[in-house]
């Protein structure tokens, strides 16, 4: 929910806490949702307690791994090192080519490219249009977006959302499923209005139909 990491310092927990707030005006007073904002607030109030984090930690350890928690003097880490890539769940095991998060459905593989693939690029990006949802904390109702191009490594869309450089939003649509870094965010104008053009590098995503025009190789 603070789309911070499982080991992250109550500094960064707070700075997240607050951009998230303000910044992004999840805030009511800003023009947020309350019931984005009550979540927000109960995720920080549990983290930000060092005894209440780390019950929360042992909750998530027990539950996941089905082993007990460690004794914290005992020379072992409690951390679990494999996590979804959107909403922070742990999980139990390495997961498989195919795998989505049990939470958010998001798929846990990161895109790996083909060196051979990546000798010859077609283009660039594909012009493709297109609307899709985005979601920028988990659980969410999630926000609409236009798609403007698409390649295996990203995308750029547009929408009415200011989004963070550096943030992660889950992608759902009827032709992929991922989860994408912001990389830039320009503001443009576009039919008398005024919105935003994102780009956006995927994390991990599954292509409906993987296999296409992305890339032309030969030996």
């Amino acid at each position: 929910m603070l789309q911070v990491q499982p080991d992250a310092p109550v500094a960064v927990i707070r700075a997240s806490y607050k951009t998230l707030m303000l910044e992004l005006k999840q805030h009511p007073d800003l023009g947020g949702d309350l019931w984005n904002a009550q979540v927000l607030n109960e995720a920080y109030a549990l983290l930000s307690n060092s005894e209440k984090r780390r019950e929360y930690d042992r909750k998530l350890f027990e539950q996941y791994t089905k082993k007990p928690f460690p004794d914290p003097f005992s020379g072992q880490s409690p951390l679990i090192s494999i996590f979804c890539p959107f909403c922070k769940r742990p999980m139990a095991r390495q997961p498989n080519p195919d795998d989505s998060c049990p939470s958010c459905r998001s798929p846990l593989q990161t895109f790996v490219q083909d060196p051979v693939q990546a000798c010859r690029r077609i283009i660039p990006r594909i012009k493709r249009s297109g609307k899709f949802r985005y979601y920028t904390t988990w659980p969410q109702k999630g926000r609409e977006a236009e798609l403007v191009d698409l390649s295996r490594e990203g995308m750029r869309f547009k929408c009415e959302e200011k989004l963070r450089v550096g943030m992660l939003v889950k992608i759902s649509s009827s032709y992929l499923k991922g989860v994408a870094k912001i990389k830039n965010v320009h503001k443009i104008y576009f039919q008398n209005r005024t919105v935003y053009s994102v780009g956006a590098e995927f994390v991990s995503v599954t292509f409906k139909e993987p296999k296409g025009g992305f890339y032309s190789a030969t030996a």
